[in-house]
């Protein structure tokens, strides 16, 4: 069987089970021929080895029970940075990089000695990525799952950069002191509606997608405490579900803040809320 042959049979097999089959093809094809992106494109007429196809055969028996892609091929790029991932911890996914294009366009101006928080951090993408592209800047990254904080440990050891992982519950976590900026992708799927995500979502772990009966649980609880955490003048930067903009906005608001603002992703959601605290 050629690699090209090999796609079109892994897309026949995975079209019932995903929206994105000939996507995951390309990903599978990838990691079972150990080649890359763009010599795939070309190869196309080549063989496949016997071992490199069972090795696609399981991938394709395992996807169809519904273990997401990502836990499958056990890496996964966010914002052009390789990141581990794995069951027990949450799948990094292309809406979190607004968060990050708006930690970076807020640090860009400031001291080089910024210091950011990087609360329910999980795999450590966002506060990775920060420390990554502002290489001066120190990021603290707080995790509360043992399992999560394992694959926040190997990101950071993959990834070198200013990045310090605390395994801490966010709800009572204290720094020794104050940061610039804290980024947050907390849990903020409203409890009931869980059991109607998709197959693949539920086998991530609900203590990163549970939100409580309105999903703002974790919004209300950090945002009570950021006195604690940021110094004034500093910013929240809080990624959101599609339908909590103008909630997220009033939590933000009823706490002080101030210049709040809601940002959209590509698809024209609501993604992104920040905020400021007052100066004075």
């Amino acid at each position: 069987m050629t690699i090209g042959e090999a796609k079109k049979y892994i897309i026949s097999e995975l079209e019932l089970y995903t929206e994105s089959a000939t996507f995951e093809a390309a990903e599978i094809l990838i990691y079972a021929t150990d080649t890359d992106r763009t010599k795939l494109l070309f190869s196309a007429k080549e063989k496949i080895g016997r071992g490199q196809f069972i090795r696609i055969k399981r991938i394709i028996s395992r996807r169809k029970k519904g273990i997401p892609l990502q836990y499958l091929l056990g890496e996964w790029e966010f914002y052009s940075i390789p990141l581990k991932v794995g069951k027990g911890v949450l799948v990094p996914r292309p809406d979190t990089e607004l968060l990050v294009d708006t930690a970076l366009e807020y640090l860009a101006p400031l001291d080089s000695k910024a210091n950011v928080l990087d609360l329910c951090a999980g795999t450590g993408a966002v506060g990775i990525a920060i420390g990554k592209n502002c290489p001066k800047v120190e990021v603290t990254l707080v995790e509360k799952s043992k399992k999560a904080f394992r694959f926040l440990r190997q990101n950071i050891k993959l990834n070198p950069c200013n990045c310090t992982a605390v395994m801490e519950d966010v709800l009572s976590f204290i720094p020794v002191n104050r940061c610039d900026l804290i980024v947050c992708n907390p849990p903020y799927i409203p409890t009931d509606d869980i059991k109607s995500l998709a197959e693949e979502v539920k086998r991530e772990p609900k203590m990163a997608l549970d939100g409580g009966n309105d999903g703002l649980d974790f919004y209300r609880k950090i945002t009570a405490r950021t006195d604690r955490l940021l110094k004034k003048g500093g910013r929240i930067i809080y990624e959101i579900g599609f339908d909590q903009g103008e909630k997220v906005k009033e939590i933000l608001e009823a706490n002080g803040f101030i210049n709040v603002e809601i940002l959209k992703d590509f698809s024209g959601n609501d993604r992104v809320v920040f905020g400021d605290i007052k100066k004075g």
